[in-house]
C-alpha cells in the first residue's frame, strides 16, 4: 500500500465521529451465537433428514449433492463468524488495532467466499430438486433448465470476486501490502457498497424467481388441500428467506457496505453478515423439508408436499346372490346387476384383479413419464396397493335365508335338468 492510500484509509476511518452510538443488538456475541447457531443446528437436522430419506428410498440425486456440499461451506462461514468475534467483530474499528484489523479481514474473507458459494449451491439444490417433479417437456422444466444455467453463471462470476478479491489475495486483509484490488477487495468505497449491493439484490432476484416456480401447484385445481398446504408452508419460508435478503440489502444500502458515514465495518458490518447466515441456513431448511416429509406424515405430523396426483382407492362389499332364474349359474355381468349392484364372488374377484393389473401398469407409466423421483411415486400410487391391498378389498357377505332359499331352489333346478339330460 502506498502512502497516499494509506493516508486517504486513515482519513475515511477519521471522516466521522460515531464513538457516541448505542451499540447495534447485532452487535452483542450473545445475539450472534442466539441467532446463528440454532439456526445452524435445524438446518443440519433437515439437512440429515434428508439425505437419510433419499438414502432409504434409493434415490439419492444431484440436488442431495449441492445441499451438502452447501452445508459444509455454510458451516465453515459459520465457525469463522464465530471465530470473529474474538477480533474485533461489532466494535469500532479504530479501538481493535491494526493487528485485530489484520485477523477481522481474514475470517471476514473466509465468511465472504462461503457465502458466495453457499447461496449458489442451495440455488442449484433447490432447481434441481424441481426437476424430480416436473414432467419432462413442460414450460415449467424448462424454467428450470434455464434458472440452472443462470444460477451457476452467476454463481461462478460472484464466487470468483469473492475467493479473489485482491491480487495477491493477502492484499484483503494486510492493507500494508501492495495489491491490485478491485469489487470485494476494493478501498474505494463507493465500489464496495456497490459490489455488495449487487451481489444482495441479483441474490433476492433469483431467489424470488426460484421460489415463483412452483407457485402453479399451489392454484392448481387439481391439488388436494393438503398439498397445498404443504406447497404453502414451503411457499411461505421461501417468501421469509427472500424477506431477509431485502433486510440485508437495506442494510448494505443504509452504511454502503460498512463504509457510511464513516469507514468502520467492523461496527456496521455484523448486521449484514448475521443476516446471511441465517438466510442461507433457512434456505436450506427450506429446500430440505419436500425430501423427508414422507417420514414424518408417517406420523400425520405433515401435509402432501409435492405430489400433484392422489389415487383414492375405494372399498366395495360384494355379495353372491341372484334375484331370478334368468342365469343358470346364478352369474350376473355388471350390466345386469339392481338392486345392490349384487356380483357373484368369482366376477367380483376378476374385477379386482384386473383392476389391479391396470394399477399396475399404470405406476409402471406413471415412472416413465411423470414421476421418476421413486419417494414421490409411492406417495401418489403406494406400492402395496397393487400386490397386497386390492386383492383383499372384496368382502362376501351372505344374504340370510333368503339367499339359502334361492340357492336351494337353484340346485335342485340343477338336479333336476341334469337327471332329464341323462335320460
Amino acid at each position: 500500500m502506498t502512502a497516499g492510500s494509506e493516508a486517504e484509509l486513515i482519513r475515511l476511518m477519521t471522516a466521522y465521529d460515531n464513538s457516541h452510538e448505542p451499540k447495534p443488538s447485532f452487535n452483542h456475541p450473545a445475539t450472534v451465537y442466539g441467532l446463528v447457531i440454532p439456526f445452524m443446528t435445524i438446518s443440519y437436522v433437515c439437512v440429515v433428514l434428508r439425505i437419510y430419506t433419499r438414502i432409504k428410498l434409493d434415490c439419492l440425486g444431484w440436488d442431495d449433492l449441492f445441499v451438502v456440499l452447501f452445508r459444509i461451506s455454510a458451516t465453515i462461514g459459520t465457525v469463522f463468524l464465530c471465530l470473529s468475534l474474538n477480533s474485533g467483530f461489532g466494535e469500532h474499528i479504530l479501538t481493535i488495532g491494526y493487528a485485530n484489523i489484520v485477523e477481522f479481514q481474514k475470517k471476514f474473507y473466509v465468511c465472504l467466499a462461503t457465502y458466495t458459494v453457499s447461496t449458489t449451491l442451495v440455488k442449484l439444490c433447490l432447481l434441481s430438486q424441481y426437476l424430480r417433479i416436473f414432467e419432462p417437456g413442460t414450460h415449467s422444466r424448462l424454467l428450470c433448465w434455464i434458472g440452472l444455467a443462470i444460477s451457476a453463471v452467476w454463481g461462478a462470476a460472484f464466487s470468483f470476486c469473492a475467493l479473489f478479491p485482491c491480487f495477491p489475495v493477502s492484499g484483503f486483509w494486510d492493507w500494508a501490502e501492495p495489491a491490485h484490488c478491485y469489487g470485494f477487495g476494493s478501498k474505494v468505497p463507493s465500489q464496495i457498497a456497490g459490489m455488495f449491493a449487487g451481489h444482495t439484490g441479483s441474490n433476492a432476484v433469483l431467489d424470488a424467481m426460484v421460489l415463483a416456480i412452483p407457485v402453479p401447484l399451489y392454484f392448481k385445481g387439481s391439488t388436494a388441500w393438503r398439498q397445498r398446504l404443504g406447497v404453502g408452508i414451503l411457499l411461505l419460508l421461501g417468501l421469509v428467506v427472500n424477506l431477509l435478503s431485502i433486510w440485508r440489502l437495506q442494510s448494505i444500502v443504509e452504511h454502503k457496505a460498512g463504509t457510511h458515514p464513516v469507514l468502520d465495518p467492523t461496527w456496521y458490518g455484523p448486521r449484514s453478515i448475521i443476516l446471511a447466515a441465517l438466510e442461507v441456513d433457512l434456505a436450506s431448511i427450506c429446500a430440505s423439508i419436500p425430501t423427508f416429509w414422507p417420514v414424518l406424515a408417517r406420523f400425520g405430523l405433515l401435509g402432501t408436499i409435492f405430489v400433484t396426483q392422489e389415487v383414492h382407492i375405494t372399498r366395495q362389499h360384494r355379495r353372491i346372490s341372484c334375484d331370478s332364474e334368468d342365469s343358470q349359474y346364478g352369474l350376473r355381468q355388471p350390466s345386469q346387476q339392481q338392486n345392490g349392484n349384487h356380483l357373484d364372488a368369482d366376477a367380483g374377484q376378476d374385477a379386482v384383479n384386473t383392476y389391479a393389473v391396470r394399477l399396475k401398469a399404470m405406476r409402471a407409466v406413471a415412472h416413465d413419464k411423470h414421476y421418476q423421483d421413486d419417494f414421490v411415486l409411492d406417495s401418489v400410487i403406494p406400492p402395496g396397493v397393487y400386490d397386497k391391498e386390492i386383492a383383499t378389498r372384496s368382502q362376501v357377505k351372505s344374504d340370510g335365508q333368503q339367499g339359502f332359499e334361492r340357492e336351494r331352489e337353484r340346485l335342485h333346478l340343477t338336479i333336476a335338468k341334469s337327471d332329464r339330460s341323462s335320460k
